[in-house]
C-alpha cells in the first residue's frame, strides 16, 4: 500500500505536467507539418471531446492557424458545450483580420438560422466587440417572422445597442 502524496507533492506534479504540457504544445507547434489538417480533424466531434478540448486549448493559446479554421470555430461556438472557449480562441484573431472573415460566415449562417443560433451568433459578436456586425444580425433578425428571433433583436439591442447604433457603418 501506498502513503498519498502531500499537498506539495501534488503541486509539484500538476506543475510538472503543465511544464511537459507547454514543451508538447511548442513541440507541436513547430514541427507539425500539417497543424491545420491536424486541428480541423480535431475540431469535428467526431473526434472526441479531449480532442476538441485540446485543439481548442492550442488554438486559444496559438492563434495562427485559427483564421483556415474560422468556420469550425463558429460552428463550434454555436454549441452549448463549447461556445465559450471556441468564442475565446476566435477571439485571439487579430480584430482587423477576424470582422471581414467572420462576415460573410455570420451572415451566410442567417439564411437558415433558428432563434438559438441567432442568439449564440449574437453571443459571439458581443464577445469579440464585433458591434456593426452585431448590428447587421440584429437587423436580419428583425427581418423575420419569429417572435422567439425577434427577442434576440430586441435583447441585444437593449444591451449592446449603442455600440453600433452610435457609430456610422464603415
Amino acid at each position: 500500500m501506498s502513503t498519498p502524496l502531500s499537498d506539495d507533492e501534488l503541486w509539484k506534479a500538476f506543475i510538472k505536467a503543465k511544464r511537459e504540457m507547454h514543451r508538447r504544445q511548442a513541440d507541436f507547434y513547430q514541427k507539425a507539418h500539417d497543424r491545420p489538417g491536424l486541428l480541423k480533424a480535431a475540431l469535428t466531434a467526431g473526434a472526441g471531446s479531449w480532442q476538441q478540448s485540446a485543439a481548442l486549448d492550442f488554438l486559444a493559446a496559438l492563434p495562427d492557424d485559427a483564421p483556415a479554421l474560422l468556420g469550425d470555430l463558429v460552428g463550434l461556438s454555436l454549441s452549448h458545450g463549447w461556445a465559450l472557449t471556441a468564442r475565446q480562441a476566435i477571439d485571439r484573431i487579430p480584430h482587423n483580420h477576424l470582422v471581414p472573415l467572420l462576415e460573410p460566415l455570420i451572415l451566410e449562417r442567417l439564411d437558415s438560422a433558428d432563434d438559438d443560433e441567432y442568439r449564440r451568433l449574437a453571443e459571439l459578436l458581443a464577445h469579440i466587440e464585433a458591434w456593426n456586425l452585431l448590428g447587421q444580425l440584429v437587423h436580419c433578425a428583425l427581418d423575420t417572422d419569429d417572435p422567439a428571433t425577434h427577442e434576440v433583436a430586441e435583447d441585444f439591442t437593449q444591451s449592446y445597442g449603442p455600440m453600433w447604433l452610435s457609430k456610422p457603418n464603415p
